[in-house]
């Protein structure tokens, strides 16, 4: 079986997903090819439009949510392009499965099945496509929320967001070691980090990490300015910083959140703005597996106050692994939903 995932790159999360995807399906013995849907239609412009993304609209919640808002209509057809019918022609899948809101719209109705990965906590109507055969969601609320948008449920399976093997398989120890990893996403996106890091250097019995992705300015000025920190690049061993943390304290992204479920490290979700941030913030709250802190609060306050109560964290790693009993039984169940459709 032939397997295309397309995806985009505005944030990193929605091709980490399409990356755990691939990794999957290969240890199934499935063929995969993963495409850029920006590569794909735009070829001579989409380093421009990620350009413009992650160096201005991204850094800007009021203008990044007001242009998700624009053009959500599932019920709009685009014309299909060229470049779409020569891709679909020289990759010929046997089944598409799409992890970026608009890309199963983009892609538009092909002879084999299209399946949405929604790859937040939260959902909207730019997800939704008349064409698309299934949807897998990260959780019920999800999934209800898809229902009252239109979607029938005999379409929509409950799979979490996916992440690597490498989390999946994290082997848990006891974490009591003042450890904490600050995260950022691949663009590096850590506009309160430097008030947290004054916050928290009042207390040198505190370990912390920052991975500052590929920020190249925030990784100087970061370890400049704080020798007590351990700075990193991008790198490819975010698991094993994640095991070994007692906190994760972060924007929150979706592919993150699911990877700290399954590291069983609680979150520190710090001022969230973003729409689909509040939306994981929510998530967090309301399942009970770390903390919210709004504007106007205490980022290191908080941190502290949590690194200081592990009965409280220990509460939220049971809630982490509640939550990955419930994935894994429902995996399971719809393990092979793309298989059946073909």
């Amino acid at each position: 079986m032939k397997v295309w995932i397309v995806t985009a790159r505005f944030g990193q999360g929605h091709f980490s997903a399409a990356k755990a995807i691939e990794e999957e399906y290969k240890a199934r013995g499935y063929e995969v090819i993963v495409s850029d849907i920006m590569e794909l239609l735009y070829p001579f412009f989409s380093s421009w439009i990620y350009g413009v993304f992650n160096h201005i609209i991204c850094r800007h919640s009021v203008i990044y949510n007001f242009l998700n808002e624009f053009g959500r209509n599932p019920k709009k057809e685009r014309n299909q392009s060229q470049q779409v019918q020569k891709a679909f022609k020289e990759i010929q899948p046997d089944v598409i499965l799409t992890t970026w809101s608009a890309c199963a719209r983009m892609l538009g109705p092909l002879p084999v099945p299209i399946y949405v990965c929604i790859t937040d906590l939260g959902v909207h109507t730019g997800w939704i496509a008349p064409h698309v055969q299934g949807y897998f969601a990260a959780t019920q609320d999800v999934a209800q929320k898809l229902i009252q948008m239109g979607v029938a449920k005999e379409k929509i399976h409950i799979h979490g967001i996916p992440v690597k093997k490498v989390f999946r398989e994290i082997n848990h120890k006891p974490k009591s070691s003042n450890k904490i990893l600050i995260m950022g996403g691949g663009l590096g996106i850590l506009p309160w980090v430097d008030k947290l890091l004054d916050e928290l250097c009042e207390y040198p019995e505190i370990n912390i990490t920052v991975i500052a992705g590929n920020n190249r300015s925030l990784y100087r000025k970061l370890e400049r300015k704080y020798p007590f920190v351990t700075v990193l690049g991008f790198t490819n061993e975010v698991s094993r910083y994640l095991a070994e943390s007692d906190l994760l304290v972060s924007k929150p992204g979706g592919v993150s959140l699911f990877e700290s479920i399954y590291a069983e490290t609680p979150c520190v979700a710090v001022f969230p703005s973003y729409k689909h941030e509040l939306d994981n913030a929510e998530f967090i709250q309301k399942q009970g597996i770390g903390a919210v802190v709004r504007s106007g609060e205490s980022a290191g306050a908080c941190v502290v106050n949590l690194l200081k109560d592990g009965d409280e964290r220990h509460s939220y790693q049971l809630n982490m692994k509640k939550i990955k009993q419930e994935l894994q039984a429902q995996q399971g169940e719809e393990q092979y939903v793309i298989e059946h459709a073909i």
